[in-house]
C-alpha cells in the first residue's frame, strides 16, 4: 500500500509529464484545442436547461433551479466515470510501456485520473458562472462554502485513484472487468443522488435507502451539492463518510495493485 504511494511520489515528474502529454494529445490538431473542455460543459448546460426547464420540469424541494442542481453533481460524476473507464484499460492499452523493466506501472492508471481531473476543473468555471447568475436572479444558492470545493476534490482523489488502480490490475488478468465496470457505472449513476436529492428517497423502502448509503460516491455528491449549490456546510457525517471511503478505497485498491503487480507484465 505504501509502496504504491512511494513510487507515485518518486515518479511524480513522469506522472506530470504523461498527464501533460495526454491532455495535449487529446486536442492535438483541433482548432479550439483546450477550449473544447469548455465547449462540452456549455453544450451539456444548454441541453439540460432545455430538457429540464421546458420539456420536463421535475419538482424536488430545494433543487431550484434544477439544471444547476443537476450540473453540480453531473460534472464530478463525469470525472469519476471517465477516469474509471479509461483507467481500467490503461495498463492493457500501454502494454509496450509495461514491458520496459524500469517503467512504474502504477503511473498509468493515475494519468487517467489526473488528466480527467484537469478536464473537470476546466468545467468548474462554467458551473460557478451559472450559480452566480442563478443567485443574481434571486435563487438562494451558492455562498462562501464554495471555498471548501478543493477539500472535497482532495478527499475524492484518493478514493478514485485507489479504485482505478485496483480495477486496472484486475483488468489485466480478467479482460471482462472493463465491461463490468461500464455496466456498473451506468447503474451507479442512478444510485448516486445526482438527478435527485437524497432526501427524496426517504419515502422509499429502507432497502433503497440502505443501498444509497452504501454507494461510495453518495457522500461526495452530497458534499458538492452542499458547498456549491446549497451554500451550506456538509454535515459531519458526510465528512466522516468521505474520509472513510477515501481511506478504504485507496488502501484496498493500492494493496490489490501491489499484490498483482509482479504478474502484470506476463498477463498483459
Amino acid at each position: 500500500m505504501t509502496k504504491v504511494a512511494d513510487r507515485l511520489f518518486r515518479f511524480r515528474g513522469l506522472l506530470v509529464t504523461l498527464v501533460s502529454r495526454e491532455l495535449k494529445a487529446r486536442y492535438r490538431g483541433s482548432v479550439l484545442g483546450f477550449f473544447w473542455s469548455l465547449v462540452t460543459p456549455l453544450l451539456l448546460l444548454g441541453v439540460y436547461t432545455f430538457v429540464f426547464s421546458v420539456v420536463f420540469k421535475p419538482r424536488f424541494p430545494g433543487s431550484d433551479p434544477y439544471v444547476l442542481f443537476l450540473m453540480t453533481g453531473l460534472f464530478p460524476w463525469t470525472w469519476v466515470a471517465t477516469s474509471l473507464m479509461e483507467g481500467t484499460q490503461s495498463l492493457t492499452a500501454n502494454a509496450g510501456l509495461l514491458r520496459k523493466a524500469v517503467f512504474p506501472a502504477e503511473v498509468l492508471p493515475m494519468v487517467s485520473v489526473l488528466s480527467n481531473l484537469v478536464h473537470f476543473l476546466f468545467a468548474v468555471p462554467i458551473l460557478v458562472a451559472g450559480l452566480i447568475v442563478g443567485r443574481l436572479l434571486g435563487y438562494p444558492i451558492g455562498g462562501w462554502t464554495a471555498v471548501l470545493f478543493p477539500v472535497v476534490v482532495a478527499l475524492q482523489l484518493p478514493a478514485l485513484g485507489g479504485l482505478t488502480l485496483g480495477l486496472s490490475a484486475l483488468n489485466v488478468h480478467f479482460k471482462d472487468v472493463k465491461d463490468i465496470v461500464g455496466n456498473l457505472l451506468a447503474l451507479l449513476f442512478y444510485m448516486t443522488p445526482i438527478i435527485y436529492p437524497l432526501d427524496f428517497l426517504k419515502a422509499y423502502p429502507p432497502l433503497v435507502w440502505a443501498i444509497e448509503w452504501l454507494n461510495p460516491f453518495t457522500p461526495y455528491a452530497r458534499a458538492y451539492q452542499a458547498v456549491l449549490f446549497q451554500g451550506v456546510l456538509p454535515e459531519a457525517q458526510i465528512w466522516m463518510q468521505m474520509i472513510g471511503w477515501s481511506s478504504l478505497l485507496w488502501l484496498s485498491g493500492s494493496w490489490l495493485f501491489g499484490r498483482l503487480s509482479d504478474s502484470l507484465v506476463e498477463a498483459v
